[in-house]
C-alpha cells in the first residue's frame, strides 16, 4: 500500500486531517534521518510509517473521540494538592507525632492524602498514600460537536488534569480540533468532557464556523445573564466551581496596572447603568493570560466564574459582610461593531469629538454550524 493510501484511511478512521497525518509523518521522518543514519533512505521511511501506525494504535485504543469546535473561556490553572501538602508540612514540623497518628504525613515527614472521597461522592483510590507533588486541573468552556455526527454542536466543559492543565496558551476563539474522553450521560443536554494523554488544541482555520457573537447567541444562551441578574446568579450556583457565566456590558473604567497576583480590572456598566454617573458598575479581574486588545467604552463578551467579596468600611478594609459580585474572566471578547481600539483621544471642545475606529462585523457564514 502506497503511503498516501495509509494517509487516506488512517484519515478517515480517526478523523485526523490527512495535512495533518502527513505533518506528523514528515517530522518522525525527520527524526529518523537524524538518528538512524544507517539505514537505507527507503528503510528509514518504511521506519516512520511504522512509528506513526504505532502512535495511531493507542489512540484507537484510548477512549478519546474527534472534536472540533470553539474555545471560549479558559478557567485557571489550580494545583489541587498544594494546600493540603503546605498544611501536613506544617503539622509535621510542630509536631511529628500528632501529624503521624492522625495519618497526615509518614514517618518520614511526607505529606499523606487524607481526602476518603472527593467532592463529588467519588472514592479516592489515592487515599492516604503519598500526595504528589503537584496536581494541576484546569475547565475550560466552548462549543463544539463531535466528528461526524450530524446535529451533535453544543455547550462543553472539558476538565484538563496533568501537564496540559499547565498550558497557558490553548487557543481562545480560534476554530480547534481536540480529542477527549466523553463522559456525557444521556439525560446531559451539555458535553461534559475529560482530557486523555492525546488531547491536544489544534487550531483549524478551515472549520466552517459562524462568528464568535453568533455561536454564543446560538449555543450559550442559557449562560447568558444580565449584569442587573449577576447577584441572583451567583446566589443560585455558588456551590457549583464550575459557574460559567456570560455577560455583555460596557467598559466604564479600565485599570491595566497589574494587582500583585497579576490581575487588570475592568469595570462594566449595563444598559441600565450607562447614564447613571454614580452606578458602581461591575468589576471583572483580567488574568495576564487573556489579552485586552480594545479601549475603554467598548462594549464587550465576558466569559467567567462569578465570585462575590467582602464589603468594605469607611476606611476600605474588608468587613465580614458579603459585598458585590465579581467575575474572574476567562474568556473577553469585544462586539466588533462596537469597538474601540487602543489610543483613541478624545477632542474635548465646543462639542465633544470622540475619534473611534470601529470594525465592522461580518455576517454569519452559512455551513455545519
Amino acid at each position: 500500500m502506497e503511503l498516501s493510501e495509509y494517509i487516506q484511511k488512517w484519515s478517515e478512521k480517526l478523523s485526523i486531517s490527512e495535512e495533518d497525518i502527513t505533518k506528523e509523518y514528515n517530522n518522525l521522518l525527520k527524526e529518523e534521518d537524524t538518528i538512524h543514519t544507517a539505514l537505507t533512505e527507503e528503510d528509514r521511511k518504511t521506519r516512520a510509517l511504522q512509528r506513526l501506525a504505532m502512535t495511531y494504535k493507542r489512540q484507537l485504543r484510548s477512549p478519546a473521540v474527534s472534536f472540533e469546535g470553539m474555545v471560549i473561556g479558559v478557567g485557571d490553572a489550580i494545583d489541587t494538592v498544594a494546600r493540603i501538602r503546605a498544611e501536613a508540612i506544617r503539622m509535621y514540623k510542630d509536631n511529628p507525632e500528632a501529624a503521624i497518628a492522625a495519618g497526615i504525613a509518614d514517618q518520614e515527614g511526607n505529606p499523606l492524602d487524607t481526602r476518603e472521597k472527593f467532592d463529588s461522592g467519588k472514592k479516592n483510590r489515592g487515599f492516604g498514600k503519598p500526595l504528589p507533588e503537584h496536581n494541576f486541573l484546569r475547565s475550560i468552556f466552548g462549543v463544539t460537536l463531535k466528528k461526524n455526527v450530524e446535529n451533535s454542536a453544543k455547550f462543553f466543559t472539558l476538565n484538563l488534569s496533568g501537564e496540559i492543565a499547565k498550558d497557558n496558551d490553548i487557543p481562545i476563539f480560534k476554530p480547534v480540533t481536540f480529542r477527549a474522553i466523553d463522559k456525557t450521560t444521556p439525560e446531559e443536554s451539555e458535553y461534559r468532557l475529560n482530557s486523555s494523554v492525546f488531547t491536544k488544541f489544534i487550531v483549524d482555520e478551515s472549520l466552517n464556523m459562524p462568528p464568535i457573537n453568533v455561536l454564543i447567541d446560538n449555543y450559550c444562551g442559557d449562560k447568558k445573564v444580565t449584569l442587573s441578574e449577576l447577584d441572583a446568579y451567583h446566589t443560585q450556583n455558588e456551590n457549583d466551581y464550575n459557574r460559567f457565566v456570560i455577560v455583555e456590558g460596557d467598559v466604564s473604567t479600565m485599570i491595566l496596572e497589574p494587582t500583585a497576583i497579576g490581575s487588570r480590572r475592568l469595570v462594566l456598566d449595563s444598559e441600565q447603568e450607562r447614564f447613571d454617573l454614580e452606578s458602581p458598575g461591575t468589576t471583572c479581574w483580567v488574568p495576564e493570560r487573556i489579552d485586552i486588545d480594545f479601549a475603554e467604552q467598548s462594549k464587550v463578551v465576558v466569559m467567567g466564574r462569578t465570585t462575590r467579596g467582602r464589603k468594605l468600611d469607611e476606611q476600605g478594609n474588608p468587613t465580614d459582610e458579603p459585598g458585590d459580585v465579581m467575575i474572574n474572566v476567562y474568556g473577553l471578547y469585544s462586539l466588533p461593531e462596537y469597538k474601540i481600539v487602543p489610543n483613541v483621544k478624545e477632542l474635548i471642545e465646543e462639542k465633544v469629538e470622540v475619534q473611534e475606529e470601529v470594525i465592522k462585523s461580518e455576517e454569519p457564514s452559512q455551513g455545519d454550524w
